[in-house]
Formats: structure tokens, C-alpha cells, sequence
């Protein structure tokens, strides 16, 4: 059985790490809040392609506790409907730029707010722009989560943290670090010398359709599990729009919006014959099989 893991960043358009110069935080609250919306068209979206194809699609959504805060509804909606509901974090801060006492803070907070309000125990937790280490990594298994879900082995990011996957076994495509925790790893496509970003994000609208599918199926003829991102503005074509960011950072966060949608429904009926599972389901199938 090959296993395709849906993992979704419930964050709005503007907080969005290359935008942050011009939406601070204190700014968020008299924004257009879009992520309702976006958020919606995709559990739509996964209810539809799991009627047409015949499937059960299951996704795991790594919520901003800013947006399960102020719209506790969703959140409860995103559980009802089957899905998991994981941890992104309260602030959307970069892990590596915090004090430890302000992101243990951060990773206890996020998880309480979510466990309130869905009444069930939130396991994972994804990094804002995967900014892990292993210090990082010891603080989010300190503050109770049985995964993390944010190492990208993509190094030409600036942002994305640093792991040596090499000292740890694997049970899947999870790494086991000991003690009942897990890294999930995103999965990219290896090439001699590193390797392409293949994950989803960004690369998954800017690179053409097929070329992006081609890649997933040969990670999936290599391993167990292909593990895909994506944030719900990148759904949203009709978001308000920031003209004073740099040419590349305007490209990389609009191209293609209008695609993304049809674009993933696509790629689910591409590999309907998959499982598509949440992370945590899919770590405690590797963990008992091994």
C-alpha cells in the first residue's frame, strides 16, 4: 500500500513569512480575513474527489491558533468533517528566532486552544516556514506532541531548518527520534547531488502540472509515502494584493492561484489508487509494522 499524505497550512494570505515586512502581527486583526473561505473550497474539494473516485481523502490541517481563536467553527468543522487537526503554531513566528521560553509558550498555547476546542488530543505540530533544529525538535517533544511534520530537505531555502536524517532510524518515511516522537518528513524528489522540491507549496504552482505529477510518481515507486503541503491562500486568486514586495517575492506568492485548486484535484484522481491518510494515521501504521 502506497500512502499519500494531504498536510494543509491554515494560515491567511497575510501571514505569509515574505510578506511579514508590511503585515506585523499587530496589523493581522484589520486584515480581510480570507482563510474561512479558502479553506472551505479545499474541504469541498476533498469531499468531491473522494465521491468521484470512490476514496476516502483525509488530510491533516495545521492550524494557526490566531485563526482557531477567532473562528473556533472552522476548526471544529475541519474535525467533523474526519480530518486531523494539528498545531502551526499560535504567532507564525520563525522557531529558530524565538527565545526557548517564548516558543515552548507558543507550542503549549497552540495545542491547548486546538484541543479546546476540537475536545480531542492534538499530536503534531508543523514549524512556520519549517524553521526547525534539534534543539527545536526537543522543545516541541517537551511541550507534549508525538510529531513534528516540518523538516524539508530542500536547502536552497534560507528559512527551512537543518537535520542530519542519517542519525535516525526509519519507520517509513517518518523518522524515529526516540521516546514515541517522530519527524515527518516533507518529500522531495532525490537527484544525484540533492534534490528537487517536490512537496507542494509554491513549487507546486509554479512548476507545469505534469512535470510536478512525474515527480511524485517516481518518489512513490522509491518509498512508502509522498507527503504534500499547501496553504489556503494559494487557493485564492481573488486575495487583496501587496504591490510593494519584490518582483520575485510578487511571482512566487500569486503565479498560478487560479490553478492550484483544479490542479489538486487532479493530482488526487492521478493516485486515487493511494491511501489517503493524516499523519497521524499513517504513524501509527509504520510504527506497528515495524
Amino acid at each position: 500500500m502506497k500512502f499519500f499524505l494531504i498536510t494543509i497550512d491554515v494560515e491567511d494570505w497575510f501571514q505569509v513569512e515574505n510578506l511579514r515586512p508590511w503585515f506585523p502581527m499587530e496589523s493581522w486583526a484589520s486584515q480581510e480575513i480570507r482563510v474561512e473561505y479558502a479553506t472551505r473550497n479545499i474541504l469541498d474539494l476533498l469531499d468531491r474527489v473522494s465521491a468521484e473516485n470512490g476514496i476516502r481523502v483525509k488530510a491533516t490541517f495545521f492550524t494557526l491558533a490566531w485563526i482557531a481563536q477567532r473562528m473556533p467553527h472552522l476548526v471544529k468543522e475541519i474535525s467533523s468533517a474526519g480530518h486531523e487537526v494539528a498545531s502551526h503554531g499560535f504567532s507564525h513566528q520563525l522557531c529558530l528566532e524565538q527565545a526557548e521560553s517564548e516558543l515552548r509558550r507558543d507550542l503549549e498555547e497552540s495545542k491547548k486552544l486546538l484541543e479546546d476546542i476540537i475536545g480531542d488530543d492534538v499530536s503534531g505540530y508543523r514549524a512556520p516556514s519549517f524553521s526547525i533544529s534539534e534543539k527545536v525538535l526537543n522543545v516541541i517533544r517537551q511541550a507534549g506532541y508525538a510529531y513534528d511534520a516540518s523538516y524539508n530537505s530542500f536547502g536552497l531555502n534560507g528559512r527551512y531548518g537543518k537535520l542530519d536524517s542519517t542519525r535516525y532510524p526509519n519507520k517509513g518515511i517518518a523518522l524515529d527520534l526516540g521516546d514515541g516522537f517522530y519527524e515527518l518528513p516533507l518529500t522531495n524528489l532525490k537527484v544525484p547531488g540533492g534534490c528537487l522540491p517536490c512537496a507542494g507549496g509554491g513549487y507546486f504552482r509554479l512548476f507545469p502540472e505534469a512535470v510536478f505529477r512525474a515527480g511524485v510518481r517516481n518518489i512513490l515507486k522509491k518509498q512508502d509515502a509522498y507527503h504534500f503541503y499547501l496553504h489556503p491562500w494559494e487557493t485564492d486568486p481573488d486575495q487583496p494584493r501587496q504591490n510593494q514586495a519584490s518582483a520575485l517575492s510578487r511571482f512566487r506568492h500569486y503565479h498560478n492561484l487560479k490553478k492550484t485548486l483544479p490542479r489538486l484535484e487532479n493530482l488526487i484522481s492521478s493516485f486515487r489508487h493511494c491511501s489517503f491518510c493524516t499523519c497521524r494515521e499513517y504513524l501509527k501504521a509504520v510504527s506497528s509494522d515495524c
